[in-house]
């Protein structure tokens, strides 16, 4: 039973991102076509970019973040929440462009190339917050390298798995990542205006019920 948990574990979280990422096209058209696709791994996925984000603030080294603050204290849930709310946004978003305008992925399907397109940069994320500790300041661009081309590694793979899991050209692809940034600030938008409508209106009740209070 332990082997094969182990043999799960490896299939799941090693074998199936490695074939998809050495392979992209056919191994993004697999995850959707053939369900290599994990939900799990995605949340996996999700859960180690916070653990990363909460560890870039707190391990980084001083060549890098240049800031030392020895009594430095991160409030974990608001980083999670700046960490996981930009995923979120550009899984509605990318969903609502590419649902008008017949993009065959779903939202399930984004997600999944999201979170497989994370797996290199956690990796060199976690090599750069390592290295980052070792290095001087004149070496900090070393421990620099990992978290950028982590960066661009991961915008690499997001693209390509867009492109096939909707089945759409490259230009079309463009024009669809264009489409996906505006839908982003159009929710960003109306969930702004929605707090603030919230907030006035908690506003009201509070002067009203004020109000009665200074009557009785």
């Amino acid at each position: 039973m332990e082997k094969t948990r182990a043999g799960v574990i490896a299939e799941n979280f090693l074998r199936t991102p490695l074939y998809i990422l050495s392979r992209p096209f056919k191994g993004f058209y697999d995850m959707k076509y053939l369900r290599r696709g994990r939900t799990h791994f995605a949340v996996a996925m999700l859960a180690l970019l916070c653990l990363s984000a909460i560890m870039e603030e707190t391990y980084t080294g001083f060549a890098v973040s240049w800031e030392y603050e020895p009594d430095h204290i991160i409030s974990v849930p608001y980083v999670m929440l700046m960490t996981l709310l930009p995923v979120l946004l550009f899984i509605a978003g990318n969903w609502s462009v590419t649902s008008i305008s017949e993009g065959k992925g779903t939202a399930r399907d984004i997600l999944h190339v999201y979170a497989y397109a994370l797996y290199p940069k956690l990796i060199l994320t976690f090599i750069g917050i390592l290295v980052s500790n070792f290095v001087t300041k004149e070496e900090g661009a070393f421990a620099v390298f990992f978290f950028v081309f982590g960066t661009v590694v991961f915008y690499f793979y997001l693209f390509i798995g867009l492109v096939v899991i909707h089945e759409y050209s490259f230009f079309r692809s463009l024009l669809m990542v264009l489409q996906t940034i505006f839908a982003m600030l159009v929710i960003i938008f109306v969930l702004a205006l929605f707090a603030s409508l919230v907030n006035e209106l908690r506003m009201f009740v509070v002067t009203i019920i004020y109000e009665l209070r200074m009557r009785s």
